[in-house]
């Protein structure tokens, strides 16, 4: 079975990086295993490294392997993939801010949405010898520290700063997703369409969608510190208007009811979930 699937690791992102970084991942399993399990939106960006077998990713009626051991996953919008592990699970990374994608790696969000996209693809980075030093590595740390020395290259040569793109994504995560299409037009002084089509090219997916995730991500932070029983009223704090209203959007995010998926056999999936920190 697997013994972690994506806990938050013990590191202090250095300064350079917490404009980019969320928070250090890490999932393993210490025998070979088969098992499928869902990938939910959260709102992130992932830097994945794949220090053992490649898994299967797969959406609708597509699969591939992963295209790499270096990988940037997506947003991903209206689907649920799946990855599958035949074989030893063993991954680590970094959530990202949503904007790291394009600012670092010069990517737009919408050119990877539900996909995992290779680092050498789309960066001029010495990806062989980084990638002998992860292979060299034992323990998750040690990886995470090597990319995040890679990040750090990368910073030199970031793209210019959105200033209205960057506060409306930091109001979103301040109002945990409650915040209004308009209020954010207002933050561009764009028009309502040329907001809305910028927004989604960049992060990937449109803004009242990202809403969405960041506030059942709100939610699920909550949900992993606190009694499942209390779902309905931890929803209610995380600006649901009513259960109606988080039911729908549950299903429509998770494909599932609350009560289904948190008794269910994809509920530890859970950890993946949740705001993390982002100040």
């Amino acid at each position: 079975m697997i013994k972690k699937f994506a806990l938050t690791l013990e590191y202090e992102i250095p300064e350079v990086l917490k404009p980019y970084v969320i928070a250090a991942i890490y999932g393993e399993s210490k025998e070979d295993i088969q098992v499928t399990f869902p990938v939910f939106p959260n709102g992130f960006a992932v830097l994945i490294h794949v220090y053992a077998d490649l898994p299967l990713l797969k959406v609708e009626d597509n699969s591939w392997l992963a295209p790499s051991h270096l990988n940037l996953a997506g947003q991903i919008h209206d689907t649920i993939p799946k990855m599958v592990i035949d074989g030893l699970f063993g991954q680590n990374g970094f959530l990202l801010h949503p904007l790291t994608p394009y600012y670092l790696f010069h990517i737009k969000g919408n050119r990877f949405v539900n996909e995992w996209i290779a680092l050498e693809k789309i960066v001029d980075f010495d990806w062989t010898t980084l990638l002998k030093e992860l292979e060299a590595c034992r323990e998750p740390i040690e990886r995470v520290i090597l990319l995040a020395d890679m990040l750090m290259v990368l910073e030199q040569n970031r793209l210019p700063a959105i200033p209205w793109l960057d506060q409306c994504i930091a109001t979103i995560y301040q109002k945990n997703g409650v915040v209004s299409i308009n209020e954010m037009v207002t933050l561009s002084s764009l028009s309502n369409r040329h907001f809305r089509r910028v927004f989604t090219e960049i992060v990937g997916v449109p803004p009242k969608y990202f809403c969405k995730v960041v506030q059942l991500n709100g939610l699920f932070e909550a949900i992993n510190s606190s009694d499942n029983d209390k779902i309905l009223q931890l929803a209610l704090e995380n600006g649901y208007y009513d259960q109606s209203h988080f039911i729908h959007d549950f299903k429509k995010l998770i494909g599932d009811s609350p009560q289904r998926f948190l008794m269910g056999k994809d509920a530890y999936v859970k950890e993946y979930l949740g705001r993390k920190s982002l100040q």
